[in-house]
Protein backbone atom coordinates (compact mmCIF):
# COMPACT_ATOMS: atom_id res chain seq x y z
CA UNK A 1 0.00 0.00 0.00
CA UNK A 2 1.04 3.68 -0.30
CA UNK A 3 3.05 5.19 2.52
CA UNK A 4 1.95 7.57 5.27
CA UNK A 5 4.25 10.49 6.09
CA UNK A 6 4.43 11.56 9.76
CA UNK A 7 5.90 15.01 10.51
CA UNK A 8 6.23 16.08 14.15
CA UNK A 9 9.14 17.46 16.14
CA UNK A 10 8.22 15.13 19.01
CA UNK A 11 9.94 11.86 18.13
CA UNK A 12 7.95 9.96 20.74
CA UNK A 13 4.72 10.99 18.99
CA UNK A 14 5.92 9.89 15.54
CA UNK A 15 7.20 6.57 16.88
CA UNK A 16 3.96 5.94 18.76
CA UNK A 17 1.75 6.83 15.78
CA UNK A 18 3.88 4.82 13.35
CA UNK A 19 3.80 1.75 15.61
CA UNK A 20 0.05 2.06 16.12
CA UNK A 21 -0.83 2.51 12.43
CA UNK A 22 1.50 -0.29 11.38
CA UNK A 23 0.01 -2.68 13.91
CA UNK A 24 -3.63 -1.73 13.34
CA UNK A 25 -3.69 -1.03 9.60
CA UNK A 26 -0.52 -2.59 8.24
CA UNK A 27 0.47 0.89 7.05
CA UNK A 28 3.97 1.79 5.90
CA UNK A 29 5.10 4.97 7.69
CA UNK A 30 8.01 7.37 7.20
CA UNK A 31 8.86 10.09 9.71
CA UNK A 32 10.31 13.60 9.60
CA UNK A 33 10.76 16.06 12.47
CA UNK A 34 11.03 19.47 10.81
CA UNK A 35 9.83 21.45 7.82
CA UNK A 36 13.13 20.89 6.00
CA UNK A 37 13.11 17.14 6.58
CA UNK A 38 9.48 16.86 5.50
CA UNK A 39 10.04 19.01 2.44
CA UNK A 40 13.01 16.86 1.42
CA UNK A 41 10.93 13.67 1.60
CA UNK A 42 7.90 15.13 -0.17
CA UNK A 43 9.98 16.80 -2.84
CA UNK A 44 11.36 13.47 -4.06
CA UNK A 45 8.19 11.50 -4.88
CA UNK A 46 5.02 13.05 -3.41
CA UNK A 47 2.86 10.52 -5.27
CA UNK A 48 4.30 7.78 -3.03
CA UNK A 49 2.33 9.11 -0.05
CA UNK A 50 -1.36 8.33 0.40
CA UNK A 51 -1.58 10.67 3.39
CA UNK A 52 0.50 13.09 5.46
CA UNK A 53 -0.06 13.55 9.20
CA UNK A 54 1.55 16.87 10.16
CA UNK A 55 2.00 18.84 13.35
CA UNK A 56 0.73 22.40 12.94
CA UNK A 57 3.70 23.96 14.78
CA UNK A 58 7.19 22.79 13.83
CA UNK A 59 10.49 24.41 14.95
CA UNK A 60 11.07 25.82 11.45
CA UNK A 61 7.40 26.07 10.48
CA UNK A 62 5.45 27.88 13.17
CA UNK A 63 2.38 28.80 11.15
CA UNK A 64 1.51 25.69 9.15
CA UNK A 65 3.95 26.15 6.27
CA UNK A 66 4.57 22.40 6.20
CA UNK A 67 0.83 21.84 5.74
CA UNK A 68 0.72 24.29 2.83
CA UNK A 69 3.67 22.58 1.18
CA UNK A 70 2.17 19.09 1.51
CA UNK A 71 -1.13 20.29 0.04
CA UNK A 72 0.69 22.03 -2.82
CA UNK A 73 2.28 18.65 -3.60
CA UNK A 74 -1.18 17.11 -3.84
CA UNK A 75 -0.79 15.01 -0.69
CA UNK A 76 -3.96 14.74 1.46
CA UNK A 77 -3.13 16.11 4.90
CA UNK A 78 -4.40 15.39 8.40
CA UNK A 79 -3.23 17.93 10.99
CA UNK A 80 -2.20 17.49 14.62
CA UNK A 81 -3.00 20.68 16.54
CA UNK A 82 -1.90 21.47 20.10
CA UNK A 83 -5.02 23.48 20.93
CA UNK A 84 -8.66 23.59 19.92
CA UNK A 85 -9.93 27.11 19.34
CA UNK A 86 -12.10 28.71 16.68
CA UNK A 87 -9.28 30.70 15.06
CA UNK A 88 -7.02 27.66 14.62
CA UNK A 89 -9.95 25.56 13.44
CA UNK A 90 -11.00 28.12 10.82
CA UNK A 91 -7.45 28.53 9.52
CA UNK A 92 -6.99 24.79 9.18
CA UNK A 93 -10.32 24.09 7.51
CA UNK A 94 -9.72 26.94 5.06
CA UNK A 95 -6.63 25.07 3.85
CA UNK A 96 -8.78 22.14 2.64
CA UNK A 97 -7.19 19.61 4.98
CA UNK A 98 -8.98 16.32 5.45
CA UNK A 99 -9.28 16.64 9.24
CA UNK A 100 -7.48 17.77 12.38
CA UNK A 101 -6.89 16.11 15.72
CA UNK A 102 -6.12 17.78 19.04
CA UNK A 103 -2.64 16.67 20.00
CA UNK A 104 -3.27 16.50 23.73
CA UNK A 105 -5.37 13.38 23.10
CA UNK A 106 -2.78 11.65 20.91
CA UNK A 107 -2.21 8.88 23.45
CA UNK A 108 -5.78 7.72 22.82
CA UNK A 109 -5.09 6.91 19.19
CA UNK A 110 -8.51 5.45 18.41
CA UNK A 111 -9.80 8.51 16.55
CA UNK A 112 -6.58 8.78 14.54
CA UNK A 113 -6.80 5.12 13.53
CA UNK A 114 -10.46 5.56 12.59
CA UNK A 115 -9.70 8.66 10.50
CA UNK A 116 -6.79 7.08 8.65
CA UNK A 117 -8.69 3.84 8.01
CA UNK A 118 -11.65 5.79 6.65
CA UNK A 119 -9.53 8.03 4.43
CA UNK A 120 -7.68 5.09 2.89
CA UNK A 121 -11.00 3.35 2.27
CA UNK A 122 -12.52 6.53 0.79
CA UNK A 123 -10.14 6.36 -2.17
CA UNK A 124 -12.32 3.54 -3.57
CA UNK A 125 -15.67 4.98 -2.39
CA UNK A 126 -18.02 6.84 -4.72
CA UNK A 127 -20.28 9.72 -3.65
CA UNK A 128 -22.97 11.69 -5.47
CA UNK A 129 -23.96 15.31 -4.80
CA UNK A 130 -27.46 16.31 -6.01
CA UNK A 131 -28.43 19.97 -5.84
CA UNK A 132 -30.03 22.50 -8.17
CA UNK A 133 -27.64 25.20 -6.97
CA UNK A 134 -24.31 25.07 -8.76
CA UNK A 135 -22.62 26.93 -5.90
CA UNK A 136 -23.82 24.50 -3.22
CA UNK A 137 -23.14 21.52 -5.46
CA UNK A 138 -19.56 22.56 -6.21
CA UNK A 139 -18.90 23.44 -2.58
CA UNK A 140 -20.10 20.06 -1.29
CA UNK A 141 -18.26 18.21 -4.03
CA UNK A 142 -14.99 19.89 -3.04
CA UNK A 143 -15.49 19.03 0.63
CA UNK A 144 -16.03 15.40 -0.34
CA UNK A 145 -12.93 15.38 -2.55
CA UNK A 146 -11.00 16.70 0.44
CA UNK A 147 -12.05 13.46 2.14
CA UNK A 148 -10.53 11.52 -0.81
CA UNK A 149 -13.92 10.37 -2.12
CA UNK A 150 -14.65 9.81 -5.82
CA UNK A 151 -17.33 12.45 -6.46
CA UNK A 152 -20.09 12.77 -9.06
CA UNK A 153 -22.61 15.59 -9.42
CA UNK A 154 -26.25 15.87 -10.53
CA UNK A 155 -28.61 18.85 -10.77
CA UNK A 156 -31.85 16.99 -9.94
CA UNK A 157 -33.31 13.60 -9.11
CA UNK A 158 -33.61 12.38 -12.68
CA UNK A 159 -30.00 13.31 -13.37
CA UNK A 160 -29.04 11.47 -10.17
CA UNK A 161 -30.75 8.24 -11.28
CA UNK A 162 -28.85 8.40 -14.57
CA UNK A 163 -25.63 8.70 -12.55
CA UNK A 164 -26.61 5.52 -10.68
CA UNK A 165 -27.21 3.69 -13.96
CA UNK A 166 -23.57 4.36 -14.84
CA UNK A 167 -22.20 3.94 -11.29
CA UNK A 168 -24.36 1.48 -9.31
CA UNK A 169 -21.60 1.18 -6.69
CA UNK A 170 -22.16 4.72 -5.34
CA UNK A 171 -22.25 4.46 -1.54
CA UNK A 172 -23.11 8.02 -0.43
CA UNK A 173 -25.70 10.48 -1.71
CA UNK A 174 -26.13 14.06 -0.50
CA UNK A 175 -29.28 15.48 -2.03
CA UNK A 176 -31.17 18.72 -1.67
CA UNK A 177 -34.86 18.61 -0.80
CA UNK A 178 -36.27 21.18 -3.27
CA UNK A 179 -35.27 20.46 -6.89
CA UNK A 180 -37.00 20.65 -10.28
CA UNK A 181 -38.16 17.55 -12.23
CA UNK A 182 -37.64 15.19 -9.27
CA UNK A 183 -37.17 16.43 -5.71
CA UNK A 184 -35.11 14.87 -2.93
CA UNK A 185 -38.00 12.93 -1.39
CA UNK A 186 -38.93 11.22 -4.65
CA UNK A 187 -35.29 10.48 -5.40
CA UNK A 188 -34.95 8.92 -1.95
CA UNK A 189 -37.99 6.70 -2.55
CA UNK A 190 -36.62 5.56 -5.92
CA UNK A 191 -33.22 4.75 -4.45
CA UNK A 192 -34.68 2.78 -1.57
CA UNK A 193 -36.34 0.42 -4.05
CA UNK A 194 -32.87 -0.92 -4.82
CA UNK A 195 -30.58 0.07 -1.95
CA UNK A 196 -31.05 -0.45 1.78
CA UNK A 197 -29.85 1.99 4.43
CA UNK A 198 -26.91 -0.25 5.29
CA UNK A 199 -25.57 -0.27 1.70
CA UNK A 200 -26.26 3.32 0.61
CA UNK A 201 -26.18 6.36 2.90
CA UNK A 202 -28.55 9.15 1.83
CA UNK A 203 -28.26 12.55 3.52
CA UNK A 204 -30.95 15.15 2.84
CA UNK A 205 -30.03 18.84 2.83
CA UNK A 206 -32.58 21.65 3.03
CA UNK A 207 -32.92 25.28 4.07
CA UNK A 208 -36.32 24.45 5.56
CA UNK A 209 -36.39 23.14 9.13
CA UNK A 210 -39.45 22.10 11.06
CA UNK A 211 -40.50 19.19 13.19
CA UNK A 212 -42.62 17.56 10.47
CA UNK A 213 -40.20 17.70 7.54
CA UNK A 214 -37.28 15.86 9.13
CA UNK A 215 -39.30 12.81 10.29
CA UNK A 216 -40.86 12.64 6.82
CA UNK A 217 -37.45 12.07 5.25
CA UNK A 218 -36.19 9.76 7.97
CA UNK A 219 -39.29 7.55 7.68
CA UNK A 220 -38.82 7.44 3.90
CA UNK A 221 -35.33 5.99 4.39
CA UNK A 222 -32.91 8.89 4.82
CA UNK A 223 -29.86 8.14 6.95
CA UNK A 224 -29.39 11.74 8.07
CA UNK A 225 -30.56 15.34 7.61
CA UNK A 226 -28.41 18.47 7.23
CA UNK A 227 -29.90 21.95 7.56
CA UNK A 228 -28.53 24.72 5.34
CA UNK A 229 -26.44 26.73 5.95
CA UNK A 230 -24.07 24.29 7.65
CA UNK A 231 -20.51 24.64 8.85
CA UNK A 232 -17.68 22.80 7.12
CA UNK A 233 -16.90 20.87 10.27
CA UNK A 234 -20.51 19.74 10.77
CA UNK A 235 -20.66 18.62 7.14
CA UNK A 236 -17.46 16.57 7.48
CA UNK A 237 -18.53 15.02 10.79
CA UNK A 238 -21.91 13.90 9.42
CA UNK A 239 -20.35 12.52 6.24
CA UNK A 240 -17.74 10.59 8.20
CA UNK A 241 -20.26 9.19 10.67
CA UNK A 242 -22.49 7.86 7.90
CA UNK A 243 -19.62 6.40 5.91
CA UNK A 244 -18.22 4.69 8.99
CA UNK A 245 -21.61 3.11 9.69
CA UNK A 246 -21.82 1.76 6.15
CA UNK A 247 -18.26 0.44 6.30
CA UNK A 248 -18.75 -1.13 9.73
CA UNK A 249 -21.90 -2.96 8.62
CA UNK A 250 -20.15 -4.18 5.46
CA UNK A 251 -17.21 -5.42 7.54
CA UNK A 252 -19.60 -7.37 9.79
CA UNK A 253 -21.29 -8.87 6.73
CA UNK A 254 -17.92 -9.86 5.30
CA UNK A 255 -16.93 -11.50 8.58
CA UNK A 256 -20.16 -13.48 8.68
CA UNK A 257 -19.56 -15.02 5.25
CA UNK A 258 -15.75 -15.26 5.07
CA UNK A 259 -13.35 -17.87 6.41
CA UNK A 260 -10.86 -15.84 8.50
CA UNK A 261 -7.84 -18.03 7.68
CA UNK A 262 -8.07 -18.35 3.90
CA UNK A 263 -10.26 -15.39 2.97
CA UNK A 264 -12.55 -17.70 0.99
CA UNK A 265 -16.29 -17.96 1.55
CA UNK A 266 -17.26 -19.96 4.62
CA UNK A 267 -19.59 -22.94 4.79
CA UNK A 268 -22.59 -20.87 5.85
CA UNK A 269 -22.30 -18.55 2.86
CA UNK A 270 -21.68 -21.52 0.55
CA UNK A 271 -25.07 -23.04 1.36
CA UNK A 272 -26.89 -19.70 1.28
CA UNK A 273 -25.44 -18.55 -2.05
CA UNK A 274 -25.20 -22.06 -3.48
CA UNK A 275 -28.86 -22.74 -2.71
CA UNK A 276 -29.91 -19.57 -4.52
CA UNK A 277 -27.57 -20.36 -7.43
CA UNK A 278 -28.99 -23.87 -7.73
CA UNK A 279 -32.59 -22.64 -7.70
CA UNK A 280 -31.83 -20.05 -10.37
CA UNK A 281 -30.05 -22.65 -12.49
CA UNK A 282 -33.03 -25.00 -12.38
CA UNK A 283 -35.40 -22.21 -13.46
CA UNK A 284 -33.18 -21.16 -16.35
CA UNK A 285 -31.97 -24.60 -17.43
CA UNK A 286 -28.35 -23.79 -16.55
CA UNK A 287 -26.00 -26.64 -15.69
CA UNK A 288 -23.99 -26.51 -12.46
CA UNK A 289 -21.13 -28.55 -11.08
CA UNK A 290 -20.01 -28.99 -7.50
CA UNK A 291 -16.36 -29.78 -6.81
CA UNK A 292 -15.34 -31.14 -3.43
CA UNK A 293 -11.61 -31.14 -2.65
CA UNK A 294 -9.75 -32.57 0.34
CA UNK A 295 -6.04 -32.38 1.22
CA UNK A 296 -4.36 -35.79 1.37
CA UNK A 297 -2.61 -36.73 4.62
CA UNK A 298 -2.97 -33.19 5.93
CA UNK A 299 -2.69 -34.38 9.52
CA UNK A 300 0.93 -35.36 8.83
CA UNK A 301 1.87 -31.71 8.26
CA UNK A 302 0.30 -30.62 11.54
CA UNK A 303 1.93 -33.46 13.45
CA UNK A 304 5.38 -33.13 11.86
CA UNK A 305 5.75 -29.36 11.47
CA UNK A 306 3.08 -27.80 13.72
CA UNK A 307 -0.28 -26.15 13.20
CA UNK A 308 1.24 -22.93 11.89
CA UNK A 309 2.69 -24.90 8.96
CA UNK A 310 -0.73 -26.47 8.47
CA UNK A 311 -2.38 -23.06 8.36
CA UNK A 312 0.18 -21.84 5.81
CA UNK A 313 -0.50 -24.88 3.65
CA UNK A 314 -4.24 -24.24 3.76
CA UNK A 315 -3.63 -20.67 2.62
CA UNK A 316 -1.40 -21.85 -0.22
CA UNK A 317 -4.03 -24.31 -1.45
CA UNK A 318 -6.76 -21.66 -1.10
CA UNK A 319 -4.72 -19.20 -3.20
CA UNK A 320 -4.15 -21.85 -5.86
CA UNK A 321 -7.86 -22.66 -6.04
CA UNK A 322 -8.74 -18.96 -6.15
CA UNK A 323 -6.39 -18.50 -9.08
CA UNK A 324 -8.25 -21.16 -11.10
CA UNK A 325 -11.78 -19.91 -10.42
CA UNK A 326 -11.92 -16.23 -11.35
CA UNK A 327 -15.44 -15.75 -12.67
CA UNK A 328 -17.66 -13.56 -10.52
CA UNK A 329 -20.31 -16.27 -10.44
CA UNK A 330 -17.92 -18.93 -9.09
CA UNK A 331 -18.43 -19.76 -5.41
CA UNK A 332 -15.18 -20.87 -3.76
CA UNK A 333 -15.47 -21.88 -0.10
CA UNK A 334 -13.60 -23.54 2.68
CA UNK A 335 -16.01 -26.33 3.59
CA UNK A 336 -14.35 -27.15 6.89
CA UNK A 337 -10.98 -28.36 8.15
CA UNK A 338 -8.94 -29.27 5.08
CA UNK A 339 -11.95 -29.55 2.73
CA UNK A 340 -12.90 -27.03 0.04
CA UNK A 341 -15.96 -26.73 -2.18
CA UNK A 342 -16.38 -24.93 -5.49
CA UNK A 343 -19.65 -24.33 -7.33
CA UNK A 344 -19.70 -23.03 -10.89
CA UNK A 345 -21.87 -22.98 -13.96
CA UNK A 346 -20.89 -25.51 -16.62
CA UNK A 347 -22.04 -24.66 -20.13
CA UNK A 348 -20.25 -27.78 -21.33
CA UNK A 349 -18.76 -30.61 -19.27
CA UNK A 350 -16.42 -31.66 -22.07
CA UNK A 351 -13.54 -29.50 -20.84
CA UNK A 352 -14.24 -30.07 -17.15
CA UNK A 353 -11.97 -33.12 -16.64
CA UNK A 354 -8.91 -31.34 -18.08
CA UNK A 355 -9.70 -28.20 -16.07
CA UNK A 356 -10.00 -30.13 -12.80
CA UNK A 357 -6.86 -32.09 -13.63
CA UNK A 358 -5.05 -28.79 -14.13
CA UNK A 359 -6.17 -27.68 -10.68
CA UNK A 360 -5.04 -30.95 -9.09
CA UNK A 361 -1.64 -30.72 -10.78
CA UNK A 362 -1.18 -27.06 -9.82
CA UNK A 363 -1.78 -27.87 -6.15
CA UNK A 364 0.60 -30.84 -6.28
CA UNK A 365 3.32 -28.64 -7.83
CA UNK A 366 2.89 -25.74 -5.38
CA UNK A 367 5.67 -25.49 -2.81
CA UNK A 368 5.45 -24.06 0.71
CA UNK A 369 8.69 -22.72 2.18
CA UNK A 370 8.38 -23.15 5.93
CA UNK A 371 11.35 -22.65 8.22
CA UNK A 372 14.10 -24.54 6.38
CA UNK A 373 11.66 -27.04 4.86
CA UNK A 374 9.97 -27.12 1.46
CA UNK A 375 6.56 -28.72 1.81
CA UNK A 376 4.00 -29.90 -0.74
CA UNK A 377 0.68 -31.71 -0.68
CA UNK A 378 -1.76 -33.50 -2.99
CA UNK A 379 -5.54 -33.42 -3.10
CA UNK A 380 -8.41 -35.77 -3.83
CA UNK A 381 -11.38 -34.38 -5.75
CA UNK A 382 -15.01 -35.33 -6.33
CA UNK A 383 -17.04 -33.65 -9.09
CA UNK A 384 -20.85 -33.78 -9.35
CA UNK A 385 -22.43 -32.51 -12.57
CA UNK A 386 -25.79 -34.25 -12.73
CA UNK A 387 -29.29 -32.93 -12.10
CA UNK A 388 -30.15 -32.74 -8.39
CA UNK A 389 -33.30 -31.75 -6.56
CA UNK A 390 -31.44 -29.48 -4.14
CA UNK A 391 -28.05 -27.90 -3.65
CA UNK A 392 -27.48 -30.02 -0.57
CA UNK A 393 -27.96 -33.17 -2.65
CA UNK A 394 -25.40 -31.95 -5.18
CA UNK A 395 -22.79 -31.25 -2.50
CA UNK A 396 -23.48 -34.63 -0.88
CA UNK A 397 -22.96 -36.35 -4.24
CA UNK A 398 -19.65 -34.52 -4.79
CA UNK A 399 -18.54 -35.52 -1.28
CA UNK A 400 -19.36 -39.16 -2.02
CA UNK A 401 -17.26 -39.00 -5.19
CA UNK A 402 -14.45 -37.44 -3.14
CA UNK A 403 -14.53 -40.47 -0.83
CA UNK A 404 -14.17 -42.71 -3.89
CA UNK A 405 -11.08 -40.75 -4.94
CA UNK A 406 -9.61 -41.30 -1.46
CA UNK A 407 -10.38 -45.02 -1.56
CA UNK A 408 -8.79 -45.38 -5.01
CA UNK A 409 -5.44 -44.11 -3.76
CA UNK A 410 -5.78 -40.31 -3.41
CA UNK A 411 -4.27 -37.55 -5.60
CA UNK A 412 -6.95 -37.95 -8.26
CA UNK A 413 -10.41 -36.76 -9.31
CA UNK A 414 -13.57 -38.83 -9.66
CA UNK A 415 -16.55 -37.63 -11.76
CA UNK A 416 -20.18 -38.75 -11.72
CA UNK A 417 -20.30 -39.20 -15.47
Amino acid sequence: MSKILLIDDDRIVTELVALFLTKKLGAMCESAHSFQEGKALLGQNPQDYALAIIDYHLPDSADGEMIDYALSCGVPTLVLAATYDSDTRDRLLAKRIVDYIVKRDIKELNYLESAVRRLLHNRQTKALVVDGSTAYRDSMAQLLRNQLLIVFQASDGQDALRAFDQNPDIRLVITDHAMPKMDGLELLKQLRKHYKRDSLAVIITSDMGGTSLIPQFLKAGANDYLLKPYSTEEFICRINANLENIQMIQALKDQSRTDPLTGLCNRRFLFEAGGAFHAMARRSGLSLCAIMLDLDHFRHINDAYGHEAGDQMLKLVADTIRGHFRRKTDIVARFGGEEFCIVQSCESTGNLPSFVEGLRAAIAEAKLSYSHYELSITVSIGVATGSFGSFEEMVKAADSLLCQAKNRGRNQAVFDS
